[in-house]
């Protein structure tokens, strides 16, 4: 059977289908990220932070797939418990019956709360964008028509929101992985009231515009000491040099 051929499941009221739906795309679709799911194994860097039995707090902007491709879910295996925000309901839906001791939020994230355009691919695409120069790298480097994207109304909201609504005041690991938007977030955040240890952040430079992006996150990060550890893939690696 095709792949998705089984994505009628997802448009069942019976929750029994929706949920074997669920089980295929985690414990037989992406059985293979079950052990390790994080794209460039950067999540055994980020680990190498933390002792084994610590327990923290994490918070995950784009979490895309409870393990596929994702940085947390090995501190979630190791019993932290985080905030994973993701644009797709099918993202949050997926989490939520997989890792329900998370707190999962169906939103976009950018510098305040509004309304925006996004530009979406496909449920599970990691190129869903808010960004429209983000866009044009894609349909230039992926090879995607403007045919295959689908224009959407979407809602966003302001990181620090969040935080102040579920009382954290100290993120040990932040994940920020949103095609594009990283410097809207970045700018916004109140490092002043949130206390944040580690972050993961992709960085692209792929024209004049992503490179003034880029430059302005590092030195956003640097005034709020933060320092470059290291970048692996497309992500870089920052410390909070105050902790």
């Amino acid at each position: 059977m095709r792949i998705r051929s089984f994505k009628f499941l997802l448009n069942s009221k019976i929750l029994f289908l929706r949920k074997i739906y669920f089980f295929y795309n985690i414990y037989l679709r992406n059985f293979k990220y079950l052990k390790g799911g994080s794209q460039f194994n950067e999540d055994k860097y980020i680990n190498s932070f933390f002792e084994n039995d610590y327990k923290g707090k994490f918070v995950d902007l784009g979490c895309f797939h409870p393990t596929r491709h994702n940085n947390t879910f090995q501190f979630y295996k190791k019993n932290w418990r985080g905030i994973n925000v993701d644009l797709n309901p099918i993202t949050i839906e997926l989490f939520n019956f997989f890792r329900s001791k998370d707190i999962n939020i169906n939103c976009a994230i950018s510098d305040k709360k509004t309304n925006k355009k996004l530009y979406f691919v496909d449920d599970f695409s990691p190129l869903n964008t808010l960004d429209i120069n983000h866009l044009n790298f894609l349909k230039k480097n992926f090879l995607i028509n403007k045919k295959d994207f689908k224009e959407k109304k979407i809602k966003t909201d302001n990181i620090n929101n969040i935080l102040k609504r579920y009382n954290f005041k100290k993120v040990d690991f932040l994940n920020i992985d949103l095609e594009g938007l990283e410097y809207e977030v970045i700018k916004s955040i109140d490092f002043k009231k949130y206390e944040i240890n580690l972050i993961c952040i992709e960085i692209l430079d792929h024209n004049n515009s992503a490179r003034n992006k880029s430059k302005k996150i590092k030195q956003i990060l640097k005034k709020s000491n933060f320092k470059f550890l290291k970048k692996i893939g497309v992500n870089s690696i920052y410390k909070n040099t105050l902790i």
